[in-house]
C-alpha cells in the first residue's frame, strides 16, 4: 500500500510538471547565459520563424543610412535553430565588463528577448539589458554597501508655465543628519528625460558604490528633464500614455532656448527643499 501511495504521488507530481509546462510553453528558455568565460548565450523559442538575428551593442557597428545620413549603428549576428525550435547564438569573443542592450529581429520584425525581464527605454525605443562584471562594470550593480534615496519630485516653472518633474538622488545617510552637501546637476542627451539618468545611466547604483569605496564625495544629485516642452518623462504626466518621440512639432511647442531660461529656478527648488 506505501509502494502504491509513494507512486500515485510520484505520477501526480508528473502530471503537473506536464500541466506547467503546457500553460507556460515547456521548459524556460535561458537567455541571455552569462557564462564563466564572459561569453554569452542568447536564445529565442520560435519553431515557425525562418530567420532570426540578434542586434546589440555588444557587436561590432555597422554602417547605417538614414535620411539625414550615414551613420555606425549595432551590428547583427544570426542565430541558428536546433531541433526544438530553439534559436541560440553565442558570442565568438567574451564581452569586455559594460552594460550591453540587444532586441531579437525575427523575420525582420523587432522584439524584445521573452525571457529576460530587465530593460530599459531610450526615447521610443526599449531593449534587453545584461551586465558582464568586473573592472568599472561592477559600479553598475547593486553591492552590498550604504544606499541613496531617490526621489520624483514636482516643481514649479513659471517661465514655462506648468509644473515639471525632476528626480533627485541623496546619499545614505541624508535623512539622518544636518550634514549639507555639494550639488551635482545632471542633464541627459538629446531624446532623454528625468529618467534617463537615473535608469538607463544607473546614478543611483554609481554613486552608490563610488561613495563606498571613497571614490566620490557624497553629494546630491539633481537628474531634470532638458525637453521645455514636457512637464515629465513620457507615461508620467497628466498628457498620459503618450508616444515618446522628438519630433519637431513638439519642440515647437516651448520657447526658444527654454530650458536654460527656466534652470533657475531647478536651482531655487532645489536649494530650498533639501541642504545645499
Amino acid at each position: 500500500m506505501k509502494r502504491i501511495s509513494i507512486l500515485s504521488a510520484l505520477l501526480l507530481m508528473c502530471a503537473m510538471t506536464f500541466a506547467q509546462q503546457a500553460l507556460w510553453g515547456g521548459a524556460p528558455v535561458v537567455s541571455p547565459e552569462i557564462h564563466d568565460n564572459n561569453t554569452v548565450t542568447f536564445r529565442l523559442k520560435a519553431p515557425k520563424a525562418v530567420k532570426v538575428q540578434v542586434t546589440g551593442d555588444f557587436l561590432p557597428t555597422q554602417k547605417i543610412k538614414t535620411p539625414f545620413g550615414e551613420f555606425d549603428g549595432p551590428g547583427v549576428a544570426d542565430l541558428k535553430e536546433n531541433k526544438d525550435g530553439v534559436w541560440e547564438f553565442t558570442t565568438p569573443e567574451p564581452l569586455k565588463p559594460e552594460l550591453y542592450s540587444y532586441t531579437f529581429l525575427v523575420d525582420g520584425l523587432k522584439i524584445n528577448d521573452p525571457s529576460n525581464v530587465y530593460m530599459i527605454r531610450d526615447v521610443a525605443s526599449v531593449t534587453n539589458v545584461f551586465i558582464i562584471g568586473g573592472d568599472r562594470a561592477d559600479l553598475y550593480k547593486v553591492n552590498k554597501v550604504p544606499h541613496g534615496t531617490v526621489r520624483r519630485m514636482w516643481y514649479n516653472s513659471p517661465t514655462l508655465g506648468m509644473d515639471r518633474r525632476l528626480t533627485v538622488y541623496t546619499p545614505a545617510g541624508y535623512e539622518n543628519g544636518k550634514k549639507r552637501y555639494p550639488v551635482f546637476y545632471l542633464l541627459h542627451g538629446a531624446g532623454g528625460d528625468e529618467e534617463a539618468w537615473i535608469a538607463l545611466g544607473r546614478t543611483s547604483q554609481i554613486l552608490d558604490n563610488l561613495i563606498a569605496q571613497g571614490k566620490a564625495e557624497p553629494m546630491i544629485v539633481v537628474m531634470t528633464n532638458g525637453n521645455a516642452w514636457q512637464d515629465a518623462a513620457p507615461g508620467e504626466s497628466p498628457k498620459g500614455f503618450t508616444i515618446p518621440s522628438m519630433s519637431p512639432k513638439e519642440r515647437a511647442s516651448a520657447p526658444e532656448g527654454g530650458f536654460e531660461l527656466s534652470f533657475p529656478e531647478v536651482v531655487k527648488f532645489v536649494e530650498k527643499n533639501f541642504r545645499t
